[in-house]
């Protein structure tokens, strides 16, 4: 069984002067709640991520990208709306997700309006009162639960 998240970028990013993997380059709250459990060789076993980005439209975590300063808003997430929709929808259907999160913030959900009538999948969206309840909630979702043996095992 296999998810797949879809993650807005961040604001904040490392400072590049190449291309550099997207994962690299972002590196705001949430993407460092995904690399921690990545480093930590504990992120959720047949989870797949796909980055939204102002800039870009979809990102793929492996794909280079060079710094850029684009905010996302609701004239940017309404242009991206339809390339969106239909490339998440057929990423879905290729992978055989059995099910799609969605952490994104209200600028960016505009550019994902309408997916869940293009999947045949849930779609689910990480929410929260604030952005610590959703890095919680992001954090329980990425990081799998292999438990440590027990003292004495």
């Amino acid at each position: 069984m296999a998810s797949l998240l879809v993650q807005s970028c961040s604001a904040t990013k490392e400072p590049v002067d190449t291309p550099v993997p997207a994962l690299d380059l972002y590196d705001g709250y949430f993407f460092r709640i995904i690399k921690k459990a990545l480093r930590a060789d504990r992120f959720q076993p047949g989870l797949d991520i796909i980055i939204i980005s102002a800039e870009h439209g979809i990102v793929e975590p492996d794909d280079k990208i060079e710094y850029y300063d684009r905010k996302m808003d609701t004239n940017r997430a309404n242009e991206l709306n339809d390339e969106l929709v239909s490339d998440l929808s057929k990423k879905v259907k290729e992978n055989e997700y059995d099910k799609v999160w969605i952490n994104l913030g209200n600028d960016y959900l505009p550019a994902v309006d309408g997916l869940e009538a293009a999947v045949d999948v849930p779609v689910h969206y990480i929410e929260g009162s604030g952005i610590g309840m959703k890095g919680k909630r992001l954090k329980h979702l990425v990081s799998s639960s292999r438990s440590v043996p027990a003292h004495g095992d």
